[in-house]
């Protein structure tokens, strides 16, 4: 009974844990038009005393609401306790919705964008929520 306890505490210490990873963009590592995809590197820091894998990460980008892409990694990548390191991500642009953004930005007049990365990444098995906005142009 007293290992259940324990197991239960460390497995709710984990999920605890994971949702503490903090992400920001890293380098762009590659380009392609045909078809339109980036590869780029997401730098994953871990603040815990715990070792976390990173099964897989998935989410879509918009551009202020206009979905312009899709990223995902399929990898599984290693970040150890107190350290950081890079998820290589593959940006699928949608060409459609980077037109619908291009106009927006004709008609609006604004030079400035608001990205927002909002997708699920699984860390050791958990699925935890994550978000990454950041602001481009002027």
């Amino acid at each position: 009974m007293l290992l259940a306890g324990f197991a239960g505490l460390y497995l709710w210490n984990l999920s605890r844990s994971a949702g503490y990873l903090q992400y920001y963009p890293g380098n762009i590592t590659g380009f392609s038009l045909i078809p339109p995809v980036i590869t780029v590197d997401l730098i994953v820091q871990n603040t815990s005393n715990v070792s976390f894998t990173i099964n897989s990460l998935a989410a879509n980008v918009t551009s202020d609401g206009t979905q312009i892409g899709n990223v995902s990694d399929f990898i599984p990548v290693t970040i150890g306790p107190n350290s950081q390191g890079p998820i290589p991500l593959t940006l699928k642009l949608l060409p459609l919705g980077i037109v619908n953004d291009i106009i927006s930005i004709i008609t609006g007049g604004v030079g400035s964008r608001n990205i927002l990365i909002k997708g699920t990444v699984n860390a050791n098995g958990i699925q935890q929520p994550f978000e990454l906005p950041f602001k481009v142009g002027l």
